[in-house]
């Protein structure tokens, strides 16, 4: 067909908007409770079969009890002879199993840290979690500051069940003088998005443990301080559980840190480093889970 014989454009058949229009993308998992002891109900073929509901396109199995169920009340209320199983009574089921932690440390392993031995304590409580993993499927990471050209963070823990693995990593963490804590937070936040790609049902929990005092922002004349202002609504935004523990709880820095405004603006919890333990820990997640469930802005502060 020649080129002045082809039809119009305006003559196709082509709808612009079905043809740029994405399938919606439909949630995998619905997490009911909050802990590692505590069960999730999630959609996906995995888990325990707990209870049943209406089907729905999608489903990850018929419940053939409850269905049976459905279809008997039916063909007794009507008085029928014979049992004949019809949409309205197929159920599907709903299986649980539970969640556990992807934990992400975010540490401040400046000279200042150093000079307290705040990050061997760090990394007792990081032991402590991990001899508890085994248990719970836990899993603990933990990203720390390194001096190159340009200041950054790295991954110096990726998430691990191993405490094996993370003792012989944590002996390698070096020391820092500058505080690229914006970079660290970012990189912890990608660990733990990455991690739920693969552990959908994981709760991620950021902890971070800094003197709320960054230097290094993310682009070069940019301000650190802003920097984590805008990462911690992106942690509040995408359910990141957030613990800030300061390393400066007095003193006259103290005026300057900034920790309980990054615990307010990703609703998380503020810690002092004096209270810091794994049980505090565990105690932070579960007030954390319970300002959720009811609504309500969390109080940042320790009474």
């Amino acid at each position: 067909m020649l080129a002045s014989q082809a039809p119009p454009i305006a003559e196709t058949a082509l709808d612009a908007r079905s043809a740029f229009q994405l399938p919606a993308r439909r949630r995998l998992y619905v997490r009911s409770t909050f802990g590692r002891r505590d069960e999730s109900v999630i959609s996906r073929s995995r888990g325990k079969y707990s209870r049943a509901k209406f089907l729905r396109e999608g489903a990850s199995g018929v419940a053939l009890d409850a269905t049976l169920r459905a279809a008997a009340s039916r063909v007794a209320a009507h008085k029928a002879e014979v049992l004949k199983i019809h949409p309205q009574d197929l159920r599907e089921k709903v299986r649980r199993h539970r969640s556990p932690y992807n934990i992400m440390f975010v540490v401040d392993n400046s000279w200042s840290m150093h000079v307290e031995n705040t990050l061997e304590k760090i990394k007792g409580i990081v032991g402590e979690l991990l001899r508890d993993a085994r248990h719970h499927h836990d899993q603990v990471g933990m990203v720390a500051f390194r001096h190159n050209r340009r200041p950054e963070a790295a991954v110096c823990l990726p998430l691990t069940k191993s405490y094996a693995y993370a003792a012989r990593r944590l002996r390698k963490i070096p020391l820092s003088g500058s505080t690229p804590l914006p970079d660290a937070i970012r990189r912890a936040f990608a660990t733990l998005r990455q991690a739920l790609i693969k552990y959908p049902n994981a709760l991620p929990v950021m902890v971070i443990i800094t003197d709320g005092l960054p230097n290094i922002p993310l682009q070069p004349g940019g301000d650190p301080y802003e920097d984590i202002a805008l990462l911690g609504r992106r942690l509040r935004w995408e359910g990141i559980n957030t613990i800030v523990v300061d390393t400066e709880p007095s003193g006259k820095e103290a005026g300057r840190s900034n920790c309980r405004q990054m615990a307010a603006v990703s609703k998380g919890k503020y810690l002092p480093l004096s209270r810091l333990t794994r049980q505090t820990i565990e105690e932070s997640l579960e007030q954390i889970k319970a300002a959720q469930a009811v609504k309500e802005p969390l109080t940042h502060g320790i009474q």
